[in-house]
């Protein structure tokens, strides 16, 4: 699979057959964020890799409590509708952190100092789509409340969980969602 099909058919996978992740898919994920571009070369990112069925489900519990004080708090309806079962039905979750201290030049500037978790998205989009160039189905998810969710994986203290990865085989093809023209996405300053 080349680069730009990887880009424009990777989709995001919400429903997880129960097929296991081989080991060698999960570290090749894995090594694909490694290889992401960081600030200052710092390589912030750390990876706990979740296989564990109750931590799962302990997530799921409180990512769906974060969705209903989500839908209560907003009142838009398609929270109400959305389900988190996949947390635990996925065969791996792999949560993102960082020190907040591993920043660039931009932690001195007012307001700023969030480089670190920019690095750490390159390195989850380039999981994502050595996920999906390996044929399986991935998830950014973002939707928890993070002190909740470092107390259940122990994370310490000081870091950051960035956002976390939800990956397994799909258990159907997920369809085709519809993209902005690039006209309507760029300004150009001549």
């Amino acid at each position: 699979m080349n680069l730009w099909q990887a880009i424009k058919e990777r989709r995001s996978c919400r429903e997880f057959a129960t097929t296991p992740v081989e080991d060698e898919k999960l570290e090749a994920v894995l090594e694909a964020a490694r290889w992401a571009p960081s600030v200052l070369n710092k390589q912030p990112w750390r990876f706990t890799v979740i296989k564990n069925q109750e931590l799962k489900q302990r997530l799921k519990d409180s990512c769906s409590k974060t969705i209903e004080f989500l839908h209560q708090a907003s009142g838009w309806k398609w929270l109400g509708r959305y389900k988190v079962d996949f947390l635990a039905q996925a065969p791996v979750i792999i949560a993102v952190t960082a020190d907040p201290q591993d920043a660039g030049a931009d932690k001195f500037l007012p307001g700023r100092g969030e480089s670190y978790a920019m690095s750490c998205c390159a390195a989850v989009q380039n999981m994502l789509l050595a996920a999906h160039a390996l044929g399986l189905g991935s998830l950014w998810y973002t939707l928890y409340d993070k002190d909740e969710v470092k107390q259940i994986l122990n994370v310490p203290p000081h870091m950051d969980l960035v956002s976390m990865v939800v990956i397994g085989y799909p258990a159907s093809p997920p369809g085709s969602v519809p993209r902005k023209p690039l006209e309507e996405l760029m300004t150009v300053i001549p």
